[in-house]
C-alpha cells in the first residue's frame, strides 16, 4: 500500500534507481522481520520510513567502506531523509494529481512515459520502438514534463484554495 511512497523516499535519497530498488528490498524484508515492534495504534507510513532512512544510510555506509571514500557525509543523508520525509506527507495529493494530468497526455506520449518508466526502457529502445529519433523522444519526453509539472502544480494550487 505504501510502496511507491518508500520507493520515492528511497530513491530521493540516493538518486540512483539501481541503488534505491537494492535498498527498497532491503527495507521491505526489514519492515517485515520487524512488524512485531510496530504498534496498530501509529501510522504505518512514518515507522516504515524510519526503517528505510536506516538502510539508506547503512547502505551508503557499506558502499563508503568498499570504495574507500565517502560520497555524502551521513549528516547530508540525514538532511536529505527529512525533507524526504516531509515531502512524503504531501505524497497522495501529488500521486493523484501525477494521475489526472497523465490523462490529457495524448496516446503516442503516454505509450512513450509508460516504456519509459513502466518498463524502464532506454532512450534508444524507445527511438527504436517509436521509429523517431532520440532526440525527438528526448525533446517530446522534456515538453512533456513541463507540462505535467505546470498541471500537478495548478491542480494542487486548485485543491489548496479549495
Amino acid at each position: 500500500m505504501h510502496q511507491s511512497q518508500l520507493k520515492g523516499f528511497v530513491y530521493s535519497a540516493l538518486g540512483n534507481r539501481d541503488d534505491a530498488q537494492d535498498v527498497l528490498q532491503k527495507t521491505n524484508l526489514t519492515l517485515w522481520k520487524k512488524a512485531s515492534q510496530y504498534q496498530d495504534d501509529a501510522p504505518f507510513l512514518p515507522w516504515a520510513l524510519g526503517v528505510a532512512r536506516f538502510e539508506v544510510l547503512g547502505f551508503l555506509r557499506d558502499r563508503n567502506r568498499e570504495r574507500d571514500r565517502v560520497v555524502f557525509h551521513t549528516d547530508v543523508v540525514d538532511m536529505l531523509c527529512e525533507i524526504a520525509h516531509t515531502d512524503m506527507e504531501l505524497w497522495p495529493d501529488r500521486q493523484q494529481a501525477l494521475h489526472r494530468c497523465l490523462e490529457s497526455l495524448d496516446d503516442e506520449t503516454r505509450f512513450v512515459f509508460a516504456l519509459r518508466y513502466a518498463d524502464n526502457q532506454s532512450l534508444q529502445q524507445i527511438a527504436d520502438k517509436t521509429n523517431k529519433t532520440i532526440d525527438a523522444i528526448k525533446s517530446l519526453m522534456m515538453r512533456s514534463r513541463k507540462s505535467l509539472r505546470k498541471c500537478i502544480d495548478l491542480r494542487l494550487a486548485a485543491t489548496e484554495s479549495a
